[in-house]
């Protein structure tokens, strides 16, 4: 079964074009609900987490106890590209055991095919997973002004983000289609469905 990936920066649209996908008859593996599910209130790693970086607390009534503060930890991670990368490389290794085990199962389903969908595609080097990369761009005003209103967060906050993570200029050479956000939900569907007819997968 053919795993194709989507990735894409923050506010580019990349949950939607996966949700629409997946509307299309694709198993989809969401690469972030699985992190938030590893860091899930009690989760083993939250010992790891507070350890290296804090922005953990007691009082959970799961596990050990520890629960993770998302936003001190989300503030931490996207202004220092440093400490992104350190946190990354503690919880990719059982994202991507998790990833490998979503994939083995959803194949043998009667699934149109495997969506993996990670904004750290290339970063975690899971890329390799997938037959085909679809990169979702976006113009960067209508990137900024999408996150701004959908987590209330100030401009230069988000463009700081934008700045910590690989620009779609690298992405966009090591994938196989990109598809531009920029316009109309529509617009992007009508590209999606090109490739996918292109991949000669046939969709409800």
């Amino acid at each position: 079964m053919m795993v194709i990936g989507i990735t894409g920066g923050i506010g580019t649209g990349k949950t939607t074009a996966s949700e629409y996908l997946e509307d299309k008859g694709f198993a989809r593996i969401d690469a972030d609900q699985i992190g938030r599910e590893l860091t899930a209130n009690g989760q083993p790693i939250l010992e790891a987490i507070r350890d290296q970086f804090g922005c953990v607390s007691e009082g959970g009534t799961e596990g050990n106890g520890l629960v993770l503060d998302r936003k001190a930890m989300a503030d931490l991670v996207f202004n220092n590209k440093g400490i992104k990368e350190e946190y990354d490389q503690l919880i990719h290794g059982e994202i991507i055991e998790e990833i490998d085990r979503a994939i083995e199962e959803l194949s043998e389903t009667d699934a149109k095919g495997i969506l993996l969908d990670a904004p750290l595609l290339f970063e975690a080097n899971i890329n390799d997973r997938c037959d085909v990369v679809i990169l979702i761009t976006a113009d960067m005003d209508e990137r900024i002004g999408r996150v701004s209103l959908r987590d209330d967060a100030d401009e230069e906050d988000i463009q700081e983000r934008i700045n910590n993570q690989m620009s779609d200029d690298e992405k966009a050479r090591s994938s196989d289609f990109i598809v531009d956000n920029s316009g109309e939900p529509e617009d992007m569907y009508r590209q999606l469905d090109d490739i996918i007819d292109y991949l000669g997968i046939e969709v409800d």
